[in-house]
């Protein structure tokens, strides 16, 4: 017979038990945020937090306007640096965002003197970002008014009549973000929003590597959600958000169960001809440090999940994300559209060179947001399914 004494006992035991058991599993869950108020919280844990743009997504870019016009972005942080600006008009994007009149042929130079984008980073959002940062800023003393850093380098297009002669720009992108961010922001005890591509961050290009070696613990890297491959994983996934805010931000990602979801064998965020192609790189032509096609093909697969990113950026079901329109100038401007077109076919790689097509461009910049389809390569503005260009493959 067991005493009452033995039976406290055994009862304390299985209640410590429960208690232990229910921590872990909620430390098991992600923390789910409206998406700024999770986003301005990051920037209590590190100085630089990193929007990883996935270029041409509609959503994320409405989600960069709504940061800045929140009242709280330009009283914590204060500075924004984005990858669809030109150095070279630095002057000219500091002068239209702080309520100057700037003539449009003029602030347009500051989205299309970009050596990163051929023929240039067009999409609606993108222009519409640094008007609202003016809106914001005109509600505010000069002192307090969020600052927009152009991280693109220098470079007079005008110049560049060749694939060959736009290399030396391209090399210096990442060198040049990290000049910026380092002597403007770190050096300074100050914060910055970054906004830029997954691939500076993740994947295979090095910023991200720079920024750990020299500032240890800088970054916060945001990655939005754009959907499995497979129509069953996307579902299982929005059953799981069906009552999360849109946009919202999920956080931490390493040690939850977003982590092993997002790891899942029988989902896939790359369609299966990117897969076939990273697969049959060879090892010779393989970038940076991988030594393989299967350490390459996850660094892809990574960074295209937000698997090792600190937090990832909900919009919404997958099936219901959009494309970005295209600035309509480029098919009302005709000196525009011919040195965009000109850039198109002189200065890309064998893979998307080709001339635009202005009917079409015309025809599919529809008023309707078009729909997105998970895993669409919109890296190029040129390759994406709303602009797409005589020449060049479209995914």
């Amino acid at each position: 017979m067991k005493t009452t004494a033995t039976i406290i006992f055994i009862l304390t035991i299985s209640v410590s038990a429960t208690l232990r058991s229910h921590a872990q599993s909620a430390a098991a869950a992600p923390e789910i945020k409206a998406a700024i108020d999770g986003v301005l919280g990051l920037f209590q844990q590190r100085p630089v937090v990193v929007l990883c743009d996935d270029h041409g997504l509609a959503e994320e870019e409405v989600f960069y306007s709504s940061l800045v016009r929140d009242q709280r972005f330009a009283a914590t942080v204060g500075n924004v640096v984005v990858e669809f600006g030109g150095e070279a008009y630095q002057a000219t994007i500091d002068r239209y965002v702080a309520g100057e009149d700037v003539p449009v042929e003029e602030l347009r130079h500051v989205w299309t003197e970009t050596p990163g984008w051929v023929p240039g980073p067009t999409r609606i959002g993108y222009i519409n970002f640094f008007a609202n940062v003016r809106a914001a800023n005109l509600q505010l003393a000069p002192e307090r008014r969020i600052k927009v850093w152009l991280g693109e380098p220098k470079i007079d297009w005008s110049k560049i009549k060749s694939f060959q002669e736009l290399q030396p720009y391209l090399v210096q992108r990442d060198d040049n973000y990290f000049r910026i961010i380092r002597d403007e922001i770190l050096q300074k005890n100050k914060k910055t929003l970054l906004i830029i591509g997954t691939g500076h961050i993740f994947g295979t290009a090095p910023l991200r590597k720079k920024f750990d070696q020299a500032y240890p613990n800088t970054l916060a890297t945001v990655v939005p959600f754009t959907g499995y491959i497979e129509d069953d994983c996307n579902a299982k996934f929005v059953q799981r958000a069906k009552n999360w805010p849109v946009p919202a931000t999920v956080r931490p990602v390493a040690g939850t169960w977003l982590k092993t979801e997002l790891q899942s064998p029988n989902c896939s965020f790359l369609d299966a001809e990117t897969i076939a192609q990273i697969k049959g790189t060879p090892t010779e032509k393989l970038p940076g440090d991988f030594s393989s096609a299967a350490e390459l093909l996850h660094a892809y697969s990574s960074a295209a999940s937000g698997e090792d990113a600190d937090a990832l950026l909900y919009l919404g079901p997958p099936d219901v994300l959009t494309e970005s329109a295209v600035d309509p100038a480029i098919y009302l401007d005709p000196s525009y559209f011919k040195e965009e077109d000109r850039r198109l076919s002189c200065c890309t790689g064998p893979r998307l060179r080709g001339r635009l097509d202005w009917d079409r461009i015309l025809q599919q910049n529809a008023v309707v947001p078009r729909l997105r389809r998970p895993g669409s390569n919109c890296s190029q503005w040129a390759a994406c399914p709303s602009v797409t260009s005589r020449g060049s493959s479209s995914k």
